[in-house]
């Protein structure tokens, strides 16, 4: 299984918590639309499930981080960021969340309680940031990568590009991870501190970067409305799939490397065979653009979230929407 769940620290604090117990759930009882006209949306930046899949984390365009259980009924909210909160990754115990946010911070925040652990502040807008268990790392505007070392309290930049810096993911923790920056994808060493591989051949902004779970091929989207999957090692480009309904945001191997999973700014999710050439499956699933896709652990269901709306889980057989939050 991919290492999309990373982590650490310890330390308790007591916080002013809302716990809600609203029933976000099964579609087939549901009568509620989150889009109700005259209604402010709040969207969904990144949705994760944890390493179990009885939990998910989702971080929001107001700020916020939520818990909810595997139903989507939500468990614990809070108000971590004051401006959007950009990602929600689950640390690899399940302890722990990381979320990157506009107001420049890097917050390790305890998944039990949504107490906050630690603030990280690196002048740095944070799109997306992992935790791994010596290292946390972030990536955003301005082409910057960022990586923190606990033991040794060192902090690396890297300005990878001109453009910003829009995705990044663990292929080794805490020694080297991949992270998408203007047109290209780029595999860095922390331990080196330097780049090692690049993926080159996009046309335009590369969206997202991530890893097989047998870490031997890297799969990046683009918004030229490709997605494209490469060698991790010999940065060969593999397969280039055909254009899209719109710019791909999200991609990612299914859990036996054997389906892709991507999103796109109409609000579509595909699966496609591992050629990129056969569209397995198509789903109309938000009405804009869809900015974070996963894969359940047991991979029969996809969780997906949109800015445009809110988080809903589809079975990966059916196509069928099973669950959605209202929040």
């Amino acid at each position: 299984m991919l290492y999309s769940l990373l982590q650490h620290p310890t330390k308790i604090a007591v916080i002013v918590m809302i716990q809600i117990v609203l029933s976000c759930s099964n579609i087939t009882n549901k009568d509620k639309i989150n889009n109700v006209k005259g209604k402010k949306v709040e969207g969904v930046h990144a949705a994760f499930y944890n390493s179990s899949g009885d939990r998910i984390s989702m971080s929001t365009t107001e700020g916020r981080v939520i818990i909810t259980d595997s139903l989507l009924n939500i468990i614990l909210i809070r108000k971590i960021h004051s401006g959007n909160a950009n990602s929600s990754f689950f640390s690899l115990d399940d302890k722990y969340i990381i979320s990157g946010g506009n107001d420049n911070l890097l917050t390790v925040i305890n998944s039990e309680d949504l107490s906050i652990i630690k603030k990280y502040k690196f002048h740095l807008n944070a799109w997306t940031s992992v935790y791994g268990y010596n290292t946390l790392a972030g990536c955003g505007n301005d082409g910057q990568l960022v990586v923190y070392n606990f033991l040794t309290t060192d902090t690396i930049y890297v300005k990878l590009n001109k453009s910003g810096a829009f995705h990044l993911f663990y292929t080794e923790p805490d020694k080297k991870l991949v992270v998408s920056s203007g047109n290209c994808g780029f595999e860095y060493d922390i331990q080196k501190k330097r780049i090692i591989h690049e993926y080159i051949g996009h046309r335009d902004w590369v969206y997202c970067i991530m890893p097989s779970n047998d870490m031997n091929k890297i799969i990046t989207a683009s918004k030229d409305s490709t997605v494209a999957i490469y060698d991790r090692f010999t940065q060969k480009r593999i397969y280039t799939s055909f254009k899209l309904d719109g710019a791909a945001y999200v991609a990612c191997f299914s859990n036996d490397d054997k389906t892709i999973a991507l999103s796109t700014s109409k609000g579509s999710i595909y699966f496609l065979d591992i050629t990129l050439s056969k569209i397995i499956k198509k789903i109309n699933a938000f009405k804009g653009r869809i900015n974070t896709i996963h894969f359940s652990p047991s991979g029969t269901h996809i969780l997906a979230g949109s800015e445009l709306g809110n988080a809903k889980i589809f079975s990966v057989k059916t196509g069928k929407l099973l669950y959605e939050c209202d929040y």
